[in-house]
């Protein structure tokens, strides 16, 4: 145990005292992998796996990664391009066997993998809210159908055009691993990246097996509250089905760095590892299954990731091999890395991102911002979308308002309403 982070390098603040910001945003628990010259160079775990528990928090202790399982997914989907057994920029109807992308009204979007790989295939369902321990799980193919708890998956913008993320679409790019080379996808994601990177403890189990389930942590509503059966289960495992540690998330974004700097008998050939950390579309700051930093910022990798009750964030510069992975159990853990730790890792590894648009307060009439109505009630904020039920927000720190029901957060901008929801952000402009 541990009650202060120092990660050993000069900066103007003092050390972060980890224990009282856990107990300041009710987070449970937590692990911390730090990362500098290209090695993990300390970790820190703290709190509980449960709350209410004594059970603590240690290295090998399993959290759900969220959407950081699309960048251990795309490389994945990378092995095998590297191998020939898919290639980049065909079709991939032409090799999806158990399912197809479906036409429009009789218009066949041509969608690649590269398009898949970087959210900019035009696909719907941007993320997954899992399914309640004890509640029927669909498969696959059922997921892509609409057939479980998210609309069906359908081309619905132009392929190529622009960047919209899509939880989606890596479920087709777990159904296309699947179909090409007749394995399941926690039995292919273990031989092609889990095994050769090191990630011991990490496995795409969906649900998690009995035997490991003492090995997890549990996630945390509000509260914090422990989640009904401790999580959910994520049958879309590329988008959000991986079970992680941060030592093992800290080995998979080494062993990326180590491919794009073209070091003997790395993960991926450097030529696709490049192809990786590079933007894919002029307007997004995506590469092939990694969130990337501004071009004018220290060339650095990553991605953010959460699922009902955690909450995490990667983040390794390309030259310096400085980084962190952070973990957490709980709704909160949102907080604690972006409004504490976050700051001071930046200023302690030089990280020197663009400053955004300063943050706004919620509006305090009823507002439109496109799809969204915001409406003030009693000091929360009654959101509706669309045609869905109105979700009510509560205001959490930092600026942020988030939704128990579902797995969304809501910040605003002078003119604009900010959407975060598994890990990716959406900008509506007022109307």
């Amino acid at each position: 145990m541990f009650d202060r982070l120092d990660v050993g390098l000069p900066r103007s603040s003092g050390p972060v005292d980890l224990l009282r910001a856990m107990e300041e945003t009710h987070t449970p628990g937590i692990s911390i992998a730090l990362l500098d010259g290209g090695a993990i160079t300390e970790t820190r775990q703290a709190g509980v796996a449960r709350a209410g528990s004594d059970a603590p928090i240690s290295e090998h202790t399993l959290f759900q990664a969220g959407s950081i399982s699309k960048s251990v997914a795309a490389a994945c989907a990378l092995r095998l391009v590297a191998d020939g057994r898919l290639d980049l920029d065909e079709d991939v109807n032409d090799r999806l066997a158990s399912w197809r992308i479906p036409s429009n009204d009789g218009w066949a979007p041509r969608v690649t993998l590269r398009h898949l790989l970087s959210h900019t295939a035009g696909l719907t369902v941007n993320g997954f809210a899992g399914y309640p321990t004890g509640t029927g799980v669909p498969s696959t193919v059922d997921v892509l159908n609409g057939l479980g708890n998210t609309m069906p998956v359908v081309v619905a913008g132009l392929p190529g055009l622009g960047y919209s993320y899509s939880g989606g679409g890596y479920t087709v790019i777990q159904q296309l691993l699947v179909d090409v080379t007749g394995k399941d996808f926690p039995a292919l994601a273990s031989e092609l990246v889990l095994d050769p990177v090191g990630m011991r403890d990490s496995t795409y189990a969906q649900p998690l097996p009995p035997d490991r389930a003492g090995d997890a942590a549990s996630g945390h509503h509000m509260g914090p509250v422990m989640v009904p059966g401790g999580w959910h289960t994520y049958p879309e495992m590329a988008a959000a089905g991986l079970w992680s540690t941060a030592v093992d998330l800290a080995r998979f974004f080494l062993a990326v760095r180590a491919s794009v700097l073209g070091h003997d008998g790395a993960l991926l050939p450097q030529r696709l590892a490049e192809q990786m950390v590079a933007p894919a579309h002029p307007t997004s700051g995506y590469g092939l299954g990694l969130e990337l930093t501004p071009p004018e910022s220290p060339r650095t990798i990553g991605h953010r990731g959460n699922t009902q009750g955690f909450e995490n964030w990667a983040r390794i510069a390309i030259d310096s091999g400085r980084g962190a992975v952070i973990m957490t159990n709980g709704y909160f853990g949102l907080v604690l890395i972006h409004a504490v730790l976050v700051p001071v890792l930046s200023e302690a590894f030089g990280w020197s991102d663009p400053p955004g648009p300063s943050p706004a307060p919620a509006p305090t009439a009823p507002t439109r911002y496109g799809d969204f109505l915001v409406e003030p009630v009693d000091g929360q904020l009654r959101v509706a979308f669309r045609d869905q039920a109105p979700l009510m927000l509560s205001f959490v720190d930092g600026g942020y308002w988030s939704s128990r029901e579902a797995n969304i957060d809501v910040r605003f901008e002078p003119d604009a309403l900010i959407a975060t929801q598994d890990g990716a952000e959406t900008r509506i402009a007022r109307s």
